[in-house]
């Protein structure tokens, strides 16, 4: 039997060193040194059979899970919403770089996972939820934001996309009486920002955090967590 995880995200984010971490590395090494990887326009493919415990009950002793890291060029990113349904994945490691602002990633977050009505309603309709861990990347890299601000700053980007769209959908409805029609729907909110440990049960989502470079001891227990999360479906707590 296979399970399929995904790995998708912005341009030079770390997702296909991720690939090569989680088929290449021995057990749950902490520390590992990843191939040189260059940017590509298509998708990478591994498989890999869980570390431990494969002699549960015969229960995982045949199991493979395939992973695919998606490329996370503007281009290609409309494609990946197919790769997010219940029926085509298990679960998601979506990257961001902890270097860089979280503009671009957190568009894809936005548009193609949280207000895409498709991969929304796929999701409810199976009575499921789309677990997403966001690995802030290359944290042992020197002026590398941490998870926690990682957070903030995907928050408060999402935000302000939340509330562009919620002006058009106003001034769209007051125009002609209709929504645009689109394949996006609104992502509402109780308070003032968006939670992003409770995105509402409207949304099958949920988003969970960890930090990661390959430099210094898998920056307490990132690499770890990712492991053990795309092999065993495990969130950190």
């Amino acid at each position: 039997t296979s399970l399929v995880a995904n790995v998708g995200g912005a341009s030079n984010s770390g997702k296909t060193a991720l690939l090569h971490y989680l088929c290449n590395a021995k057990e749950k090494e902490t520390t590992w040194n990843p191939p040189m990887t260059v940017t590509s326009l298509v998708a990478n493919v591994g498989y890999v059979c869980p570390w431990e415990d494969t002699n549960d009950n015969g229960n995982n002793g045949s199991m493979t899970i395939r992973i695919i890291d998606y490329p996370g060029h503007p281009s290609l990113s409309s494609q990946l919403t197919g790769l997010l349904l219940p029926s085509a994945t298990s679960r998601l490691v979506f990257t961001l770089d902890a270097t860089q602002p979280v503009t671009v990633g957190a568009a894809l977050l936005y548009q193609y996972i949280l207000t895409h009505s498709q991969v929304r309603q796929s999701w409810v309709s199976e009575g499921k939820t789309l677990a997403v861990l966001v690995v802030c990347t290359k944290n042992d890299v020197k002026g590398a934001k941490n998870y926690k601000r990682m957070k903030i700053q995907l928050r408060n980007e999402l935000d302000k996309l939340r509330k562009v769209d919620h002006a058009l959908n106003e001034s769209s409805v007051s125009g002609d009486g209709n929504s645009n029609g689109s394949s996006k729907v609104m992502l509402s909110v109780k308070g003032k920002t968006i939670d992003l440990d409770n995105l509402g049960s409207d949304v099958p989502v949920s988003l969970h955090f960890v930090e990661a470079g390959f430099g210094m001891d898998g920056v307490k227990g990132g690499l770890a967590a990712i492991h053990d999360f795309v092999l065993e479906a495990v969130v950190p707590k």
